[in-house]
């Protein structure tokens, strides 16, 4: 749930160290995302919101060693593992980048980009068109994150409060966070999550419509 815009949360800072440990419960939602993108060996992939990377090795294993990932984020304390998590497994392929998402100088045209947790860049419609702007005509986009849950199901939205609180700056949008991503992607499709009791989605397009 990495935080890009504008300000660092302290959060971040706090929990980066662990903050792997403590994310496993979103790992399918992670993957579901990924896979969305329908990557292939080759492609360039924006992380928006990289985080610590912890969707890197899904990432690497679709684009290859022929691929690249460039890892966008605020929070120097989450890049510093994100950067760790490369050199570990000695992947040269990965540029990170410490930056607001509305400012972040993208070195490459794009073949997909994904927005994982990361409600406070899908509420920035200025961080979104940064994004698309950098994005190859015939890109993929793909967002996951929680939402609230049915209103007929009160512990659900507790838990959905809870676990999101120390990374959102404002719950506003938080019913539909895809709403922004709609207006850029005329194909966007929704599907939210029953395995997690419908308070996450996954959301993915093209910025053409195709």
């Amino acid at each position: 749930m990495a935080q890009g815009m504008h300000s660092e949360l302290p959060s971040y800072r706090h929990w980066a160290g662990v903050y792997d440990l403590l994310s496993g419960v979103t790992a399918p939602l992670r993957r579901r995302a990924v896979d969305r993108l329908g990557l292939g060996r080759g492609d360039v992939v924006l992380d928006v919101g990289c985080g610590t990377g912890l969707s890197f090795p899904l990432i690497r294993e679709r684009v290859g060693s022929e691929g690249r990932i460039i890892g966008i984020d605020l929070s120097a304390a989450m890049l510093a593992q994100a950067r760790a998590r490369a050199e570990r497994h000695g992947w040269s392929n990965v540029t990170l980048i410490r930056a607001a998402v509305e400012k972040a100088p993208v070195p490459a045209r794009a073949d997909a980009a994904l927005f994982c947790l990361v409600h406070d860049v899908l509420r920035c419609r200025v961080c979104l068109e940064h994004v698309v702007g950098h994005l190859a005509p015939s890109a993929r986009v793909a967002a996951a994150g929680a939402k609230w849950g049915p209103w007929w199901a009160p512990p659900v939205n507790l838990a959905v409060w809870a676990l999101n609180r120390p990374y959102v700056t404002a719950f506003e949008g938080f019913g539909r966070p895809w709403d922004h991503l709609g207006g850029l992607l005329p194909d966007l499709r929704v599907e939210e999550l029953p395995s997690y009791l419908h308070g996450a989605f996954v959301a993915w397009g093209t910025p053409g419509g195709r």
